[in-house]
């Protein structure tokens, strides 16, 4: 993409309370003669030491209000905006104000891994002590902290549930605190819940929730109401201390002011029709417009990680084309080098690691993201922003049954911490790819997971907690009722659960402990039966990740006659398992991957998770020799165990030919994704619709402007009644017909 081609398709933007723009104007993407304000000076606090700077940040000005604060009230609600310093600095004011004295830990839960190794490595930094030593983590399959000497612990918000099997009243923590409780994941809610129990129990427990938007009045609410009073006994000596203890207030709300370095956010006149293509014609006229003398980087905001990666790619083709540029001019310091680097959730650690390297001389990042860049980190040197205004979600629908992947607009509180992302080191601008009239009608806050979501991982963690009436379990947002069924439903059929709704001590348990949707857990342990346990391994952990293909635009055809080397006709998880096996055996797996156009990073991590998976199923199993059992080059026990697990996730051909429908509940139409490998299978073979697979699983569903099924599975109809003929009826051929002829009606 040149810069005349992006000039005239670039989008017109307009500072909201200046004039709007005339419909044809400059083609530069920003109206200069609006930016009337100067800029603050960029690293007014580079100087500093770390003693200094931890005294400049806005929190610094609340530590004796929250130590106070805590003293009074069990659990104490902080509002401060992103960057004032909460999470790292309220855990030092514990340590320092002695709540470790007794020998017990400060706890601190992070939603995603990334955010709970960088918090540690900046505490242990600004406490000048090794990280592992007095401040530790815990993330899945890492534990880094030393027992007896560690004293401030971050970890994932999955491993403070799991140690509440083997601790349910959290003995070894006088405070904890849930970080980044806005985001109101399952897991957050779930813990929420649950300390709010535990506090009954534990009245010395103190509770800190710290957020950067939230709705905190309903949160005050719901710690502030108490379902069952206190039992106290007759005994006169402990009726004073319960008398004592009451004077402690239940929840108190603390509002904390962030940084004041103001940010111009500028609206495009209209809607874009394609929010990928805008961002990459807005990435590129900042680096063209801006001053090329001035420091700052870019951060793009992106729906999910199919996006990113596009973006990435189309980046990276004019980076490489800047570069020749500048080669054949001879500039030296008119525009900068670009550096682009994508920032998912499945990224790899290293490489989502590299965002927070110093930026070289000369040079600018363009860091393409998801929400993940948000509020969970900190990028340094960020100073233009672009919000393409939408954000990949799951949403639940019990009627249809199945929990289908769904872009969705932004919140306004979303769209403000976004922009808010480019005032952190000096005054900044963020560019939002749609009008202001769009942003007023966004909603204020996004629906919690709970009340969106599948709920069948959240009751299993539940069950194994030791709660068996999940309709009465306290949440701070009740799921709906139908949700909550489904997700007893889905368990029973899985086995998880007997009649009585207790876990089942052979499979129940087990996937209980597994950090796996209740689908994937049951797959791995029935492995074991079906001897190809290394297989599956390899399947399940390549869900974790995805992406393994790479197809570039320019390059579909050659991409897709690289990729059907791997391809077979069973489906999308047995050529991803083609792949991955080919792929172990390579001496030069980058040389590889580069001549099939395969994804080595996301391949290496696949084999991360497996080893992780490996590890966690010997804990379980006691004959570990079957964890080695393979089924070699033999399919069959492969795809029978995929069924004996992903049987609810089974859709049959329709009679038109090119539709499909699920066996029970709604009979929604699915498509096959166009990303499939039996979608480029039946166009190179130039296969009619009519001899499409008659029966498929599937793993995922995607919406856009159908319903999309990913990771398709070609298996035989009759294993769906030979192994879940509890969950099936199995209908005769005519049944079926006059059940699809009274839908069509």
């Amino acid at each position: 993409m040149s810069q005349n081609s992006s000039n005239n398709t670039a989008n017109k933007y307009w500072k909201p309370g200046g004039a709007r723009p005339p419909r044809q104007q400059s083609s530069s993407i920003v109206d200069r003669q609006d930016s009337t304000s100067e800029n603050v000076d960029l690293y007014q606090h580079s100087s500093m030491s770390i003693a200094q700077h931890r005294r400049h940040l806005p929190i610094a000005a609340y530590r004796t209000h929250i130590l106070y604060l805590l003293e009074k009230y069990r659990t104490l609600i902080i509002v401060g905006e992103t960057g004032s310093g909460k999470s790292t600095q309220i855990p030092q004011y514990l340590l320092e104000s002695g709540w470790t004295r007794n020998g017990k830990l400060i706890c601190m839960t992070e939603p995603r891994r990334l955010a709970t190794i960088q918090l540690a490595q900046r505490i242990a930094d600004e406490k000048d002590v090794l990280l592992g030593k007095e401040i530790g983590y815990r993330i899945r399959f890492e534990d880094v902290y030393s027992s007896g000497l560690t004293q401030i612990l971050i970890m994932t918000e999955g491993l403070l549930l799991r140690e509440l099997m083997y601790d349910p009243l959290l003995t070894r923590y006088n405070v904890i605190i849930i970080d980044e409780a806005h985001e109101r994941a399952i897991q957050t809610d779930l813990l929420l819940g649950l300390l709010k129990k535990i506090q009954k129990r534990r009245r010395d427990l103190r509770l800190i929730i710290t957020s950067a938007t939230i709705d905190c009045e309903r949160l005050r609410a719901f710690f502030e109401h108490q379902t069952s009073s206190i039992s106290k006994n007759l005994n006169q000596s402990e009726e004073n201390n319960n008398d004592d203890e009451e004077k402690l207030h239940e929840c108190f709300i603390l509002s904390v002011e962030g940084r004041s370095y103001p940010v111009e956010i500028y609206n495009t006149t209209e809607t874009v029709p394609d929010y990928c293509k805008a961002c990459v014609d807005t990435c590129i006229q900042i680096h063209e417009n801006e001053k090329y003398n001035e420091q700052g980087d870019i951060l793009c905001f992106i729906s999910g990680q199919d996006d990113v990666l596009k973006i990435t790619r189309d980046l990276h083709d004019y980076a490489r084309r800047l570069n020749d540029e500048q080669q054949h001019l001879k500039r030296k310091d008119e525009r900068k080098k670009l550096i682009i680097l994508p920032l998912y959730a499945n990224l790899k650690f290293i490489d989502q690691m590299k965002v927070f390297e110093k930026t070289p001389p000369n040079t600018r990042k363009i860091i393409v993201a998801t929400n993940i860049a948000e509020t969970s980190l900190t990028i340094p040197n960020i100073v233009y922003v672009i919000d393409c205004g939408y954000v990949r979600l799951k949403l639940f629908n019990p009627e249809f049954g199945f929990e289908v992947l769904t872009t969705l607009p932004i919140t306004r509180s979303s769209a403000l911490q976004r922009a808010g992302r480019a005032g952190r080191i000096r005054s900044g601008k963020a560019y939002r790819l749609y009008p202001v009239s769009e942003y007023e009608k966004m909603k204020e806050f996004q629906l919690p997971e709970m009340q969106r979501c599948d709920l069948a991982f959240a009751v299993l963690q539940l069950k194994a907690l030791g709660i068996h009436n999940i309709v009465r379990f306290d949440f701070p947002s009740p799921p709906p009722s139908k949700n909550l069924l489904q997700a007893i439903e889905c368990l029973y059929a899985l086995r998880a659960i007997d009649q009585q709704s207790h876990l089942t001590p052979d499979l129940g348990m087990k996937m209980a402990e597994l950090p796996l949707h209740p689908t994937h857990a049951r797959a791995l342990i029935i492995s074991l039966e079906y001897g190809c346990t290394q297989e599956i391994l390899k399947i399940i952990a390549s869900l974790q990740v995805k992406h393994v293909f790479i197809s570039s635009p320019n390059e579909k055809m050659r991409a897709m006659k690289l990729h059907s080397k791997f391809a077979c006709q069973e489906g999308d998880l047995i050529t991803t398992l083609n792949v991955i096996k080919t792929f172990e055996q390579q001496m030069m797996p980058q040389q590889f991957c580069d001549k099939h156009m395969l994804n080595v990073k996301s391949l290496k991590r696949i084999l991360e998770i497996k080893d992780s998976l490996e590890k966690s199923l010997r804990r379980l199993i006691m004959k570990n020799d079957k964890i080695l059992s393979s089924s070699g080059d033999d399919v069959l026990p492969v795809l029978k165990c995929l069924t004996d697990a992903f049987f609810m996730n089974a859709a049959q051909l329709s009679i038109d030919g090119y539709t499909y429908r699920t066996f029970r509940g709604s009979f929604q139409e699915l498509y096959m994704h166009p990303s499939c490998i039996l979608s480029s299978i039946l166009t190179k073979q130039d296969i009619t619709q009519s001899q499409l697979p008659k029966t498929i699983l599937f793993n995922e569903l995607i919406q856009s402007t159908k319903i999309y099924m990913s990771d398709i599975t070609v298996i035989d109809q009759n294993w769906l009644y030979e192994m879940a003929g509890h969950y099936y009826e199995q209908l005769s051929t005519r049944q079926w017909m006059l059940k699809e002829s009274y839908d069509l009606e």
